[in-house]
């Protein structure tokens, strides 16, 4: 590639459709060509700040910065889409103009979604089924670590992006800073952000991943491979998954790992948190689901008797109780039974077929 990079091979990196050759030629492009970074630096802070108002007085940065306006806002791109190499500086603002943004995009966010390699002491926080714990990070961070989850991270922040990896489910209060992006790796893709609060639920086994938003803003990323398109909750035309979804309060994603879609859908965000408070909120949940929960929450495994059980749902919020008086609870709303022993819970009852 010598002291060029193709564009549309950047695409393709970041939609996962790359081969291991192909993405071995960009590494070697960036680090044969470090004079980049400051622009992809800038690039990457305006694309996570789309309120931003200044881009600064650098040429290519600015013209870029139109472009990021458009596309966070939804504005139609160029028809006449053209490919150009990325040569140095200057031409470099001349590409802007011309290049489609999707593809400008595209490389930022293989850029940040790339490995690092600094070796950095790590912390490994795992939380067994019945225990939730806080942790705080270096950078003045919160995160609620909730049970059967585990939580990698470094014991300082010293590259460009704060990343941290989760399985399982965590609630994420972070501390605000537009120069350094905090970034959450998960099997399916990633959520970036630069100062905000959200939930993460990601379990292993689970068929979907949820992301809701509490304050501020979050930027989605489904990995291409796990997810080939994204649709809205009203059926709007699906798009690419690899591109980011930008969440806003009171807002989750949903991610289907069975489906290979994301939806988007409206939710009132404390009750996605309301296990940081010790209370367990459930809305018209089914019980599939609710004994999972419940399992995880208290330790101690919870089945259902039969197939026909889990088309009943449940609508109701615990708080400081023992499994025992949530069961109690459960039974005398939905008329169903439990057998209760040291080892295991077995909830009982005719189902809820044809209700």
């Amino acid at each position: 590639m010598h002291d060029s990079v193709d564009w549309i091979l950047v695409g393709k990196v970041v939609a996962g459709e790359a081969t291991p050759a192909e993405r071995q030629q960009l590494e070697s492009w960036l680090a044969a060509h470090p004079e980049q970074q400051p622009v992809l630096d800038s690039l990457r802070r305006l694309w996570l700040t789309p309120d931003a108002k200044n881009p600064g007085t650098d040429p290519a940065v600015a013209e870029a910065f139109g472009w990021l306006q458009q596309r966070i806002h939804g504005q139609s791109t160029p028809a006449d889409f053209h490919v150009r190499p990325l040569w140095s500086w200057r031409p470099w603002a001349g590409w802007a103009a011309a290049a489609s943004v999707v593809v400008l995009v595209g490389f930022w966010g293989w850029h940040q979604l790339r490995p690092t390699t600094d070796a950095l002491p790590v912390v490994e926080q795992t939380n067994p089924k019945g225990t939730r714990s806080q942790i705080h990070l270096a950078d003045g961070s919160t995160v609620w670590l909730n049970a059967d989850s585990h939580l990698s991270y470094p014991k300082t922040f010293t590259s460009a992006l704060r990343e941290v990896s989760l399985e399982g489910e965590a609630f994420f209060n972070v501390a605000h800073n537009p120069e350094q992006p905090f970034v959450v790796r998960l099997k399916t893709g990633s959520v970036r952000v630069l100062g905000t609060s959200f939930n993460i639920r990601a379990y292993a086994g689970d068929s979907t991943v949820e992301t809701s938003v509490v304050t501020g803003r979050v930027a989605f990323i489904p990995q291409s491979s796990a997810v080939n398109e994204r649709r809205t909750s009203r059926g709007q035309p699906a798009v690419p998954a690899s591109d980011t979804l930008f969440l806003l309060p009171n807002v989750k994603a949903i991610q289907s790992l069975t489906r290979q879609l994301v939806v988007t859908q409206s939710t009132v965000a404390v009750n996605q948190i309301a296990w940081t408070e010790s209370k367990l909120v459930f809305r018209n949940t089914p019980m599939g689901e609710v004994a999972q929960t419940l399992e995880r929450w208290y330790g101690t495994p919870v089945t259902l008797e039969s197939e026909s059980l889990r088309q009943c749902v449940l609508t109701g919020t615990f708080q400081n109780q023992s499994l025992r008086e949530v069961m109690t609870i459960i039974a005398m709303t939905n008329r169903f039974q439990y057998d209760f022993t040291s080892s295991r819970v077995i909830i009982k009852g005719p189902g809820c077929e044809g209700r």
